[in-house]
C-alpha cells in the first residue's frame, strides 16, 4: 500500500465571533478560538484519521505556536520528519472575524513562512516518494514550487486550488494533475464557466479533461457534486445536509477521496465516501472532535440518499 505526501501550508487560525452587530474603529465583544488548520495540514489530518500513511511537507516555525503545531500533527500520526523549521519567521497565522451571523467581514493571511519551502527541502522528501504514493498539492505555494513539484513527482498528483484567487497557480500544472477539486467559483475562475445546468457541466467537465486533469471533482455547495473521468460526467445529489460547523468540510472531502483512491476505489465510490465524510464533519464538528472514523463515514453513506445520474 502506497502513502499520500501532502505539499502545503500548517496555519494556526485565529476565528473571532461577533456577539452583537460589528462597530467599526471600536472594540467588540465576542468569543474567540484558536485553532491547527492550513488547507494541506487539514487535508494530512483527514488522511491520518483515516489511518493512512502520510507526510506531510511543510514550514513550521520555531515560536512557541509552530512548535505546539508540528507536536500536534505528529500527535495525529502525520510524519513531519521532512518538514522545514524556520527561525526567523513567525508561525502561518490566519485571522477571520465574523459577525454576529457568523458570516465572515475579514480576514487577513501571514503565510510567509511557506516561501521558505526550497528546492532542498523538496527534493529531500521527494526522495521517499513512489509510484505508487499520492502528492497532493495545495495552492497556497507558490506557482514556482508548483511547478517544480509536478515536475519531478514520480506518482500521481492531486491538487486543491485553495481559492479563487489562488486558483490561477494550478493553471500551469494542470496537465500533471490526476486529481483536481474545485469548487464552482474556483471552477469558473480558471474555465470562464458558470455552471448553471447539464450543458454548462459539461462543458466546464470537459475544460479541465482538455487541459489534461483525469479526474475533476467540483463541489456545486447544496447542488451536489460534479464527477469527471475519461470514462464519464456523473452529477452526485445527495439530502439535505444539517450545519453544525462547515468549516473543514472541503479539505474532507479531499482527504477522503484521497485515501480511498489509494485504497484503490473507482473514482465515483471514492467520491461518494468522500461526499459522507464531509457530511459527517459537517453534522457532527467531527474533525474538531477528532471522531472522524471509517465506520462514521459508512455509516452517514447508508444515509445520506445519493443520487447519481449521468450527463
Amino acid at each position: 500500500m502506497g502513502k499520500i505526501c501532502v505539499f502545503g501550508g500548517a496555519n494556526i487560525d485565529i476565528c473571532g465571533s461577533s456577539i452583537a452587530p460589528l462597530r467599526n474603529f471600536d472594540s467588540n465583544p465576542g468569543t474567540i478560538e484558536i485553532r491547527f488548520g492550513g488547507v494541506g495540514r487539514n487535508i494530512a489530518q483527514i488522511c491520518a484519521m483515516l489511518k493512512e500513511r502520510v507526510m506531510l511537507v511543510t514550514c513550521f516555525s520555531g515560536d512557541s505556536y509552530g512548535r505546539q503545531l508540528k507536536a500536534d500533527c505528529e500527535a495525529l500520526g502525520m510524519d513531519c520528519s521532512r518538514a522545514k523549521i524556520v527561525s526567523d519567521l513567525p508561525s502561518s497565522i490566519y485571522i477571520a472575524i465574523l459577525d454576529n451571523n457568523r458570516d465572515m467581514k475579514v480576514g487577513m493571511s501571514d503565510m510567509r513562512i511557506l516561501r521558505c519551502l526550497d528546492e532542498e527541502t523538496i527534493d529531500r522528501a521527494m526522495a521517499e516518494v513512489h509510484p505508487d504514493d499520492i502528492i497532493i498539492l495545495d495552492a497556497n505555494l507558490s506557482e514556482e514550487t508548483l511547478r517544480h513539484i509536478a515536475a519531478h513527482a514520480p506518482c500521481r498528483i492531486a491538487a486543491d486550488p485553495v481559492s479563487a484567487n489562488k486558483a490561477s497557480r494550478i493553471l500551469p500544472v494542470l496537465d500533471r494533475l490526476t486529481i483536481f477539486k474545485p469548487n464552482q467559483y474556483e471552477a469558473q475562475e480558471l474555465t470562464g464557466i458558470w455552471i448553471r445546468d447539464d450543458e454548462t457541466a459539461r462543458q466546464s467537465l470537459s475544460w479541465f479533461r482538455a487541459h489534461g486533469v483525469k479526474e475533476t471533482i467540483i463541489s456545486m455547495a447544496d447542488r451536489g457534486i460534479l464527477l469527471g473521468t475519461d470514462d464519464a460526467d456523473i452529477w452526485l445529489t445527495h439530502r439535505t445536509i444539517h450545519l453544525d460547523n462547515a468549516t473543514g468540510g472541503g479539505d474532507t472531502f479531499m482527504g477522503a477521496y484521497i485515501a480511498r483512491r489509494l485504497g484503490g476505489d473507482t473514482p465515483q465510490k471514492a467520491c461518494e465516501y468522500a461526499a459522507a465524510a464531509a457530511v459527517t464533519t459537517i453534522e457532527n464538528d467531527a474533525v474538531r472532535r477528532r471522531s472522524l472514523t471509517d465506520e462514521a463515514i459508512r455509516a452517514c453513506m447508508n444515509d445520506m440518499e445519493i443520487k447519481e445520474r449521468r450527463i
